[in-house]
């Protein structure tokens, strides 16, 4: 091979290789972009989607209230809103109406001292708000009180406050709980024995235990609770 067919060769390689080297720098400069552009648009589209489907959500405008009696004021009342109802009807109920009711529009009143779940359900979806009752009232009672003296003269000339004489008793009460329906149709005091239950099932292969739903439980509890044998009040 002469020397102007080698210095051919060469020249005619060099250019074949910078032109595959240019073609190669492009392609890899467009893969870039491409993956850049995705990325930034799927970045954006996520909070958005996000924060679209929070706003479409129910929600209630309170989750936890404290109401307090008093002598002005025996049955306080908070007013409770469901949000993004999409024009579904919302029911209320309470978990224990001796404490405190709702109607039939989300208006809780308060009836004595204890604590309560306020319930709205939005088609399948339900909403809870615990109400806490507080009462500020003094007990008081018309009977005199049994303060003597040694000539059992009455040492208080006020008859109207009770000096109460507190002693210890217990009851059996109905009290109404947040439980677990199985979607068998089984009803649990709580998740955990619900829990228990679909463990079970799985292990002796019996299907239609996957979730549940809440529901009412009523249950009866030994409560005790100290009272005034003079006037009866509880503490």
């Amino acid at each position: 091979m002469s020397k102007n067919d080698e210095f051919f060769h060469k020249n005619e390689y060099l250019a074949y290789t910078k032109e595959r080297g240019f073609i190669m720098k492009n392609i890899i400069r467009k893969s870039i972009t491409v993956i850049t552009v995705f990325a930034i648009m799927l970045t954006l589209a996520m909070p958005v989607t996000a924060e679209a489907a929070t706003k479409k959500a129910p929600k209630l405008n309170k989750s936890k209230v404290t109401l307090t009696i008093t002598k002005k004021k025996t049955k306080p009342t908070v007013q409770l809103k469901v949000k993004n109802t999409a024009g579904k009807k919302v029911k209320w109920t309470s978990s224990n109406k001796k404490v405190v009711t709702v109607s039939a529009k989300g208006k809780v009143t308060a009836k004595k001292k204890g604590s309560a779940v306020v319930k709205a359900k939005v088609g399948n979806r339900t909403l809870k708000c615990k109400v806490t009752v507080k009462d500020t009232r003094k007990n008081t009672s018309n009977k005199p009180n049994r303060n003597t003296d040694e000539n059992n003269s009455n040492t208080d000339n006020s008859n109207t406050t009770c000096q109460h004489k507190w002693v210890t008793k217990s009851v059996d009460e109905e009290v109404t709980v947040i439980g677990c329906q199985c979607a068998c149709g089984e009803i649990f005091e709580n998740s955990e024995d619900w829990h228990e239950h679909r463990i079970a099932a799985g292990l002796n292969h019996e299907h239609g235990h996957g979730s549940f739903s809440d529901v009412d439980v009523t249950k009866t509890v030994t409560k005790t609770y100290e009272y005034c044998e003079k006037c009866g009040v509880r503490k």
